[in-house]
């Protein structure tokens, strides 16, 4: 990769905990089970790597790296009967996208500050409501592409 892994990696953190600080009472690239994040760690954002793959060619080109990374999302809940769970967490899903969307004058990419070709959401979200009771988790994939 042209540009360092970890530097890669750290740079989408920040730029998540930049944007979405004042939403989460947890961010942490060290993704926990919910049963291990107490009421008050949460709503809780964690960044887990889970992937790279090389796409090459015989012309010599350099290679495509294309890395995943999924967003685990814990809802904070609550006991009361009347709370649907996925209201907290379709709201922390639309402040994920924005805060991965491209900036202003980015010809409509998120490139991490121009260290990848582009990051992205890309796939599907799995949804689980009533996750240790009243609480949800979101798992939302994240890709990444840049070259060797």
């Amino acid at each position: 990769m042209n540009t360092p892994r970890e530097q890669i990696y750290s740079t989408l953190f920040s730029t998540l905990q930049s944007a979405l600080g004042s939403r989460f009472a947890t961010i942490s690239r060290r993704w926990r089970m919910p049963e291990q994040v107490s009421p008050e760690s949460r709503p809780a954002l964690f960044q887990v790597q889970t992937g790279e793959r090389a796409k090459t060619n015989a012309n010599g080109e350099p290679i495509i790296w294309i890395a995943t990374v999924d967003l685990v999302i814990y809802t904070q809940g609550s006991g009361d009967e009347q709370t649907i769970p996925s209201q907290e967490l379709n709201s922390l899903l639309d402040a994920v996208e924005v805060a991965l969307a491209p900036p202003a004058n980015a010809d409509g990419k998120q490139t991490l500050g121009g260290k990848v070709s582009h990051c992205r959401l890309q796939g599907s979200a799995r949804i689980t409501e009533n996750v240790n009771g009243a609480a949800a988790m979101a798992v939302v994939p994240v890709e990444i592409l840049t070259t060797a």
